[in-house]
């Protein structure tokens, strides 16, 4: 145990050197290259334990004035809403919906819609959904559920 003491203690008492490579690189490390100039580099710590009481009077005065004179940080931005893109719903995909079908097949083929509502229908309450139109398909497309089936289809020409 004492032999490792001594090589810790060996090892923190051995001076570092500072020095420039002919391609201009500065590397620092323990023995420099001979021929080359080196200066020896402190590697002490200091911290405001071993400060001077004038000292660490000084250092505290001058972060309390460079705390004062930092403007404060800006807010943080305020959250912005932002409506998720308009799927659509191709041509292909409404005529593979029929009445009957399930809200689940709904969606498995055509995808999350991009509204719902929940109306008052003569039969009771009907879920609605809504895909709207797009650049490249021009229809918005209603399809109204009635107790998780698909009661009616409509599909209107929107451009």
């Amino acid at each position: 145990m004492g032999v490792v003491l001594f090589a810790l203690a060996t090892a923190a008492a051995a001076q570092t050197y500072k020095w420039t490579d002919e391609r201009g690189v500065t590397t620092y490390g323990t023995k420099p290259p001979p021929g080359v100039k080196a200066q020896p580099v402190d590697t002490q710590p200091r911290g405001p334990a071993e400060l001077s009481p004038e000292d660490q009077k000084r250092v505290e005065a001058e972060a309390r004035r460079r705390a004062a004179i930092q403007p404060p940080p800006p807010p943080p931005p305020a959250p912005v809403a932002v409506a998720p893109p308009v799927r659509g719903m191709p041509f292909d995909t409404y005529i593979r919906l029929e009445r009957g079908m399930s809200e689940g097949e709904l969606v498995l083929r055509a995808g999350s819609p991009d509204h719902v509502s929940t109306e008052d229908a003569p039969w009771g309450y009907a879920r609605v959904y809504y895909y709207m139109p797009t650049a490249t398909d021009p229809f918005t497309t209603v399809v109204t559920l009635r107790s998780g089936r698909i009661e009616r289809l409509e599909r209107t020409r929107k451009f």
